[in-house]
């Protein structure tokens, strides 16, 4: 289960490998790392 799916557990949260609030923080981390990727090469990359 990947962490974003995590936060949709409404059973055994207890069972997760990460706990849902958790998971979505991850989830927001890899967003932002993404973006902010992203709009480096746009920067770097345009003219």
């Amino acid at each position: 289960m990947t962490a974003g799916l995590a936060v949709r557990a409404t059973e055994h949260v207890g069972s997760l490998p990460i706990s849902p609030w958790a998971g979505l923080g991850e989830l927001g981390l890899w967003a932002t790392g993404a973006l902010l990727v992203g709009g480096l090469l746009l920067r770097l990359r345009d003219a």
